[in-house]
């Protein structure tokens, strides 16, 4: 293959969340997917990790749980100003997810020892779960725009604009580009290479699945588990080699 390396922006699932190591686990019974300690485990199974084994070539995995479409734009346009390699060189991977969620930039975040750089986001998946990192003027803040702004139109111009922004930028830069949906989209955009599957969507994948059924493929909170993460490796891998 021609890229030296594999770049993956999106949500929890691009992060690989609810993968957790089970000698992590066994020793440290209260222990979170979260947690420096199982960084590792986390990034070799998810299946970004998984492809940059398959193909040889190191990964940079730039997934955040309750990430929007805006911080994957963000996150994207922080890449870009920091990749040392030649942009051509890298294979970057969009995984779309909710057109709904909105997210703020708070350059007053307080970064722990194990938060990226490029983390200055407050987003609106963290306020719906009660989380204790978000400052209650940004939850208010939130919580207002929600309720003033939501509605299906947003969500449409939100996932135009986040995909023809990833095929417009790649093909600028010549970038080897995938975005695919994680949730379904609210609507097609038409004539944009860089999405290769325009009405699939991972998870409607898995719940339809006859092998599924039972929830063997994906851990307690939904998101896929070691195996559903290689089927998801194994379905990009043909994507890339039809590239």
């Amino acid at each position: 293959m021609q890229f030296k390396k594999i770049v993956g922006f999106g949500d929890s699932w691009m992060y690989g969340d609810e993968l957790m190591d089970p000698k992590y686990i066994k020793q440290n019974p209260n222990g979170h997917y979260s947690d420096e300690q199982n960084f590792p485990y986390r990034l070799k199974h998810c299946f970004l990790g998984q492809l940059g084994i398959h193909y040889g070539v190191p990964t940079e995995n730039f997934g955040i749980p309750g990430g929007s479409l805006g911080s994957t734009m963000w996150t994207f346009q922080w890449w870009l100003d920091h990749e040392p390699l030649p942009l051509n060189e890298c294979l970057v991977l969009v995984a779309l997810t909710n057109s709904d969620r909105i997210t703020h930039y708070n350059p007053n975040h307080v970064h722990y020892s194990d938060d990226p750089p490029w983390n200055k986001f407050v987003h609106s998946t963290w306020v719906n779960f009660g989380s204790s990192v978000v400052p209650d003027a940004y939850a208010q803040m939130i919580k207002s725009q929600i309720v003033l702004t939501d509605c299906r139109a947003l969500s449409m111009l939100n996932y135009q604009q986040a995909v023809l922004f990833f095929d417009g930028v790649a093909a600028r830069n010549n970038i080897p580009t995938i975005q695919f949906n994680i949730m379904p989209a609210e609507r097609p955009v038409p004539n944009t290479p860089t999405l290769l599957e325009p009405n699939f969507a991972w998870t409607l994948w898995f719940r339809d699945h006859p092998g599924n059924q039972r929830r063997e493929l994906i851990c307690k909170d939904g998101h896929p588990n070691e195996i559903g993460h290689t089927l998801i490796r194994d379905h990009l891998i043909s994507q890339i080699e039809s590239c």
